[in-house]
């Protein structure tokens, strides 16, 4: 009896555990989202003085013109060079913006349907009061702010600007929830409304 203990209680502990705890390779948590960007001191202005995020650091400029680093460890042409800025935004996922310097760089942004698009999201507490600051500032805002009142994202407020280079971001707001969440067993997506300020 104490040999079939010893083999179901394991079997049992690891059943009631969350999925992601049972996993020791599994993902935890988004760490970052990065960003290549034309120019890193204009996008730091941006990120740091219209939308309130903060620089940790700074690294670089990483390159390895005579080798073939770059392009092992990076993917990029052998020839690039890298310089990067770790930002803070808030209570949640961090941004790294890159810059890159490159013989065969693309240096047209990629429209908003186009393969390798990219928008970031961002949890706001006042979506009104930022993007009229946004538009005091001279930062492009895509239509007004939008209140969704039907199917699973209703009582999600957002819309979306443009970042000086073409990027665009998406500012959301829902402070009492979203309608999919209040449903039994919903799968709750993270939202920093949830972290502390």
């Amino acid at each position: 009896m104490l040999r079939i203990f010893r083999i179901i209680l394991p079997m049992v502990v690891a059943l009631c555990l969350p999925i992601s705890l049972t996993h020791a390779s599994g993902v935890r948590g988004m760490e970052h989202v990065g960003i290549t960007v034309p120019n890193l001191q204009n996008a730091k202005i941006f990120f740091v003085e219209k939308l309130g995020c903060k620089e940790a650091f700074q690294l670089g400029p990483f390159a390895d013109p005579e080798g073939n680093w770059m392009r092992q460890n990076v993917g990029t042409n052998n020839k690039a060079t890298l310089k990067i800025s770790a930002l803070k935004c808030g209570n949640a996922t961090n941004v790294e913006l890159f810059e890159f310097t490159s013989p065969d760089q693309n240096e047209n942004w990629p429209k908003r349907e186009d393969y390798g698009a990219t928008s970031l999201g961002f949890y706001v507490d006042d979506i009104k009061n930022l993007v009229d600051e946004l538009k005091s500032n001279d930062v492009e805002v895509l239509g007004d702010v939008k209140l969704v009142d039907q199917g699973p994202i209703a009582g999600r407020s957002w819309v979306y600007v443009r970042a000086p280079w073409g990027m665009l971001v998406f500012l959301m707001s829902e402070p009492d929830g979203i309608a999919y969440e209040k449903q039994p067993d919903a799968l709750h997506l993270f939202s920093p409304r949830n972290l502390p300020e």
